[in-house]
């Protein structure tokens, strides 16, 4: 009700709705008029039941769904925003990681398990990390590190770290998994990400897809909304940032044929969908 009626892209989804409506339901009462005249004495009820009419079309056409889902032509793909949750998913799930690779779970101290990385790392890997560090240190072995941190300045979790947008491949029966260092892991383990790292990040996940993934279909959460929190965009401005770097990247070259984008349903309220759907028709 609140995305409909108090915002303005609502407001506007139900005024372009009720005119369209309008011009057909108004030729439609002009044709009963021509064939039953008699009905110019009930004008006042014909108007009323005309606007009504099309204000109630212009509500349902606008009233947003629990998914959305759009197709593009040259090249061909679709987009889908829905409620659930990312990790049931299958084919290629993209999982945000920090520059550091970080996988200590413990207390929630250097990856808080509420994390969607948390959470793969429970249901996948057991909660254990020595296993999933050497699989991460084994993909990463090609890869050269941009820095290595002083034990005296970071006390607690891995030290080296790597380029932001540094992708990895995880391979699990059910999916593979791309981990993105999409954030980057303060000394006081505080994890920070800015716009434009996002964007990297989100390039060289698509590139990874692209090489790894053979077209399957590829899922993402709302990365950027959680812990390493993209201070200047919300929820409803990451979903557009993610949908347009995966347009720019297929338009290169296809990454795959559809794209989930996935919102957690606790997070639904805070996601704009009219204001979403609207711009994915624009794209």
């Amino acid at each position: 009700m609140r995305e409909v009626m108090l915002t303005r892209q609502g407001i506007g989804a139900i005024a372009s709705a009720s005119l369209a409506a309008f011009g057909l339901l108004s030729a439609i009462f002009q044709i009963a008029l021509a064939i039953w005249p008699d009905l110019t004495q009930h004008d006042i009820l014909i108007l009323i039941s005309l606007a009504g009419s099309c204000l109630l079309v212009g509500v349902w056409h606008a009233w947003p769904k629990l998914d959305t889902n759009h197709t593009y032509q040259h090249p061909g793909f679709a987009i889908q925003v829905k409620c659930g949750d990312v990790l049931d998913e299958s084919g290629n799930v993209i999982i945000g990681f920090t520059d550091t690779f970080d996988t200590d779970l413990e207390n929630g101290v250097v990856i808080n398990p509420r994390s969607v990385q948390g959470q793969w790392q429970e249901r996948y890997c057991g909660g254990s990390p020595a296993e999933l560090d050497a699989e991460i240190q084994s993909e990463l072995s090609g890869i050269d590190p941009i820095a290595i941190e002083d034990s005296a300045n970071k006390r607690k979790g891995k030290r080296v770290r790597y380029p932001v947008g540094t992708t990895i491949v995880l391979r699990r029966p059910q999916a593979r998994f791309y981990a993105v260092a999409y954030g980057y892991m303060r000394n006081d383990l505080r994890v920070s990400c800015s716009v434009n790292s996002l964007w990297v990040s989100l390039a060289s996940a698509w590139d990874a897809v692209r090489i790894h993934g053979g077209l399957e279909p590829v899922a993402i959460p709302v990365v950027g909304s959680e812990l390493a929190r993209v201070g200047s965009l919300d929820r409803t401005s990451l979903i557009k940032m993610i949908a347009l770097s995966f347009i720019a990247s297929s338009r290169e070259e296809v990454v795959s044929r559809q794209l989930t984008i996935v919102v957690h349903p606790k997070d639904r309220n805070s996601v704009n969908l009219v204001d979403v759907e609207r711009f994915l028709g624009t794209l």
